[in-house]
């Protein structure tokens, strides 16, 4: 007998920006899963980055930093896309909070995170045909002004010692370890 068993890390979102959408399995026996969100539902992209942007925009009109802890591979590149995206809005007035937005610096303060990010600069050929086009007008979500990478633990530290209006992503994403620490 002929049985066939898949087994995956993620399913994945249908909505994720950057890399094609998952496939989907079509015919197995057995299927096993990594399922951290299994019994969740979440609200869809389009809010979540809304959401994200407002908060972004409310901490930095107080002049305070937004650090964000973030997973290396993946999310660090989602939440790059997603700065460099907002700017695309139709709302007049959100543009000009965009503007005020990314005018702070945008720090990368994980050396995974600066590795994997040069992966996706070299893999465009894996990304979704709405990226690539975005690419071709000109707006690569991996390149933007503003945007730095902090490379050494000193570098990082010095983050702290500017008290300008600033985004960090820093690792780890679940704030347990790494560079994120001191950051909080």
């Amino acid at each position: 007998k002929t049985e066939k068993i898949t087994f995956t890390g993620d399913l994945g979102n249908e909505e994720n920006p950057i890399i094609r959408e998952p496939e989907n399995v079509i015919d197995t026996d057995y299927l096993i899963i990594e399922s951290t969100y299994g019994g969740r539902f979440h609200s869809p992209i389009k809010e979540q980055s809304e959401e994200f942007i407002k908060i972004i925009l409310n901490t930095i009109d107080r002049g305070g930093n937004v650090v964000i802890p973030s997973f290396a591979v993946g999310r660090t590149q989602e939440i790059l896309y997603e700065l460099q995206r907002s700017k695309q809005s139709e709302d007049v007035e959100f543009r000009k909070k965009y503007d005020e937005i990314m005018s702070a610096p945008v720090y990368v303060d994980s050396p995974l995170a600066i590795s994997a990010t040069e992966i996706f600069r070299q893999n465009t050929d894996l990304f979704d045909d709405e990226v690539k086009a975005a690419m071709e007008r000109g707006d690569n979500p991996l390149e933007f002004p503003g945007l730095q990478f902090t490379q050494t633990a000193e570098e990082s530290k010095e983050l702290n010692t500017d008290f300008s209006p600033a985004i960090i992503l820093s690792a780890s994403g679940m704030c347990d370890v790494g560079r994120i620490k001191h950051h909080l």
